[in-house]
């Protein structure tokens, strides 16, 4: 069994004289009396060193979130270590989403997956009732030049419209998409 004394085990590990008392004190390390011991000590410190500020400091060391990337712990799981690194990492990530989110520089894929639909529902339902709508106009015109223009001119509103809507949805312009929204509730 290796017992050493704060100073030796501090200069064993690669940290100062404090912060060995530290963890002696927050009942970290496992002493016997004043000395430590050092493997059960080693162990139990592998895992709870933070893993930002924890680790090897001597040059050339690896960094501590490379030195713990895919480390197990005796269960077969991740380590503490590596657990609170991990979780560190997704809540960055999702911080940087939401910040993105709220700056306008990222938009939810639902969202404008729904808008889109709607808009594409809307002008193909325009397009579904335009016989309806022009049945009258159409059966009393006998020339087909102004047939064609009606025709036209129908598609072309249709079209604009189509277009006005998809310009609010990128801009977004809340009075102009109205219609979506609604459609979309």
């Amino acid at each position: 069994m290796d017992l050493m004394t704060v100073a030796q085990y501090a200069e064993h590990r690669g940290v100062s004289d404090s912060y060995i008392r530290r963890m002696r004190r927050e009942g970290k390390l496992v002493c016997d009396g004043k000395a430590i011991r050092v493997q059960a000590s080693d162990t139990l410190l592998n895992d709870l060193t933070h893993p930002l500020r924890g680790g090897d400091r001597t040059p050339g060391a690896e960094s501590p979130a490379a030195a713990t990337a895919g480390v197990l712990s005796a269960s077969g799981g991740p380590s503490v270590q590596e657990a609170v690194r991990r979780e560190r990492l997704a809540r960055a990530r999702l911080a940087e989403l939401e910040l993105g989110e709220e700056l306008n520089e990222l938009t939810r894929t639902k969202g404008v997956e729904r808008a889109v639909f709607t808009l594409v529902r809307q002008a193909l339902n325009s397009m579904m009732n335009l016989p309806s709508r022009l049945r009258s106009q159409l059966a009393a015109e006998s020339e087909p030049r102004k047939v064609e223009a009606m025709l036209e001119d129908e598609i072309r509103k249709i079209a604009e419209k189509m277009q006005k809507d998809a310009q609010a949805l990128l801009t977004g312009a809340p009075a102009e998409a109205a219609p979506l929204q609604q459609a979309a509730e």
